[in-house]
């Protein structure tokens, strides 16, 4: 058996360059953990190799194992760079998904901004017809109104009150007499207005505000040549509201205190009814 001359002296060399190969073809500390081992049991067999004067046979065997063993890691490296590769390439799909999903909710949140802000000027829009409709409605409203009575005369303001009574227009009429005796409540026709108030409520079947009415005939203008009227017409509210007592009291009033009046001939009619005898 013969050795390869010089095999002491570069047995070193070759250690070193194995180890520098297999340690630049490592991924991990686990992998080269791994290989430290695998030369480590390399080294043991050149050892005793070593100690049996190997021949060349011998030498190009455990050459051979080295390639092998370098064509193993530097494989399983390349396995490991595809995997890197494939992973690198899955990380920057993510990273494109992940920019294209922020710029979607930048627009979304931008097209909220501008929504909101749509909203506020809709809003303020709305405000201001409002106030603009309110406007207008007070102003036709107001259109609407009779002249404030101060601008109009008594007279006039009377005449229309009672020319709303005889067209049966009873409520306009009410309203005419009303604000004639809030603006002339001493004018010259005021007794007339508060006559012809009460009987404006009798025109709308209002009998009990009619009786009102008339009553402040003889309590407001007690030498009106109204009051004989408004006692007959109260008794007639009376008898409309089927309180035929408090009817015939006030027919009877009518005739004692206007016995030779048109009034008291009218209320011993309403007496001398056979259906009305007391």
């Amino acid at each position: 058996m013969t050795s390869w001359p010089g095999w002491e002296s570069r047995r070193p060399l070759l250690l070193a360059g194995v180890l520098l190969v297999l340690a630049s073809a490592c991924t991990s500390s686990t992998q080269l953990t791994e290989l430290e081992t695998g030369l480590t049991a390399l080294e043991q067999q050149l050892g005793a190799f070593q100690a049996q004067a190997p021949t060349r046979d011998d030498l190009n065997a455990v050459l051979r194992a080295v390639e092998e063993l370098l064509e193993s890691e530097v494989g399983a490296r390349a396995d490991v760079k595809e995997d890197l590769r494939q992973i690198l390439a899955e990380v920057e799909a993510l990273r494109t998904s992940t920019q294209e999903q922020r710029r979607t909710l930048n627009a979304s949140l931008e097209r909220i901004g501008q929504v909101n802000d749509e909203l506020d000027l809709l809003q303020g829009q709305i405000e201001r017809q409002e106030t603009v409709l309110s406007t207008l409605s007070q102003q036709l409203e107001a259109s609407r109104q009779t002249p404030p009575a101060q601008s109009l005369e008594p007279k006039t303001l009377y005449d229309a009150a009672y020319q709303h009574y005889l067209g049966a227009d009873y409520e306009q009429a009410a309203t005419g007499f009303e604000r004639y005796l809030e603006t002339f409540p001493d004018g010259e026709d005021a007794d007339s207005a508060q006559y012809w108030l009460g009987e404006s409520y009798m025109g709308q079947g209002l009998f009990r505000t009619a009786i009102e009415e008339l009553g402040r005939v003889a309590e407001r203008y007690r030498d009106s040549d109204k009051v004989a009227s408004s006692m007959l017409r109260m008794g007639v509210a009376h008898i409309e509201l089927g309180e035929r007592d408090l009817a015939n009291e006030m027919l009877l009033r009518v005739r004692q205190e206007y016995p030779d009046s048109d009034e008291a001939v009218l209320a011993l009619q309403q007496l001398d009814n056979p259906a009305d005898q007391l």
